[in-house]
């Protein structure tokens, strides 16, 4: 797991070096190099799917949702409240406008991580406040919601009552407490998109 972390940390600051010397715009406030390569190894920038399902659960009025993915896949498959917004136009005035906003978290995810990652990156580099990532993406959403991710060991207290609020979760957003038994597998290489009041989810690719 560390060394996971280490070579994604060393992928962010390679990618945080080449946002660096990336053409500025003069318009925008920028933050200094050495505090965007502070900030891309830290792991609070993370919210587990689990965090965040609670807040769409609870219509959290602080989080705002960014799907990275295809217009496409975002409208046939979508989580509760988000906002569809490609990557390439993530620091248009309209979007700036959006992200200036005070008191809400922006939380950015793909189909897995490097989409996000890389967007959380530019947002960074012009010094968005309250910016976030949600680990791992629609990949790990699907896996630990709706496919229900297996608890390890002899669960504790604390371990059941995470089963049971994913099965709530499950039942409230998707309209069923059937898994995803019939679905294809999950892998890296696969998109996996939730469908939006529907009882099962497809899976396809991606980042």
């Amino acid at each position: 797991m560390e060394r996971k972390y280490t070579i994604l940390a060393i992928l962010l600051i390679v990618l945080a070096l080449g946002l660096v010397i990336l053409p500025k715009k003069n318009e925008l406030k920028e933050t200094d190099p050495k505090v965007l390569l502070s900030e891309a190894v830290q792991k609070s920038r993370y919210l587990t799917v689990d965090q965040v399902t609670h807040r769409i659960i609870e219509n959290d009025p602080t989080l705002m949702l960014i799907d990275l993915r295809k217009a496409d896949q975002y409208k046939t498959f979508a989580l509760p409240g988000s906002l569809n917004i490609p990557p390439d136009s993530l620091l248009s005035k309209t979007n700036m406008e959006l992200f200036s906003q005070p008191g809400k978290d922006k939380v950015l995810y793909g189909n897995a991580d490097l989409t996000a990652e890389k967007a959380w990156l530019l947002c960074s580099r012009y010094a968005l406040k309250r910016i976030y990532i949600m680990k791992g993406g629609m990949n790990e959403w699907f896996t630990t919601i709706v496919s229900e991710k297996p608890v390890s060991g002899t669960p504790s207290t604390a371990d059941l009552d995470l089963v049971s609020f994913r099965k709530a979760a499950r039942m409230f957003l998707i309209g069923t407490g059937e898994t995803a038994s019939t679905s294809a597998a999950v892998t890296v290489k696969e998109k996996v998109q939730v469908i939006r009041k529907a009882p099962k989810a497809a899976a396809g690719g991606g980042c």
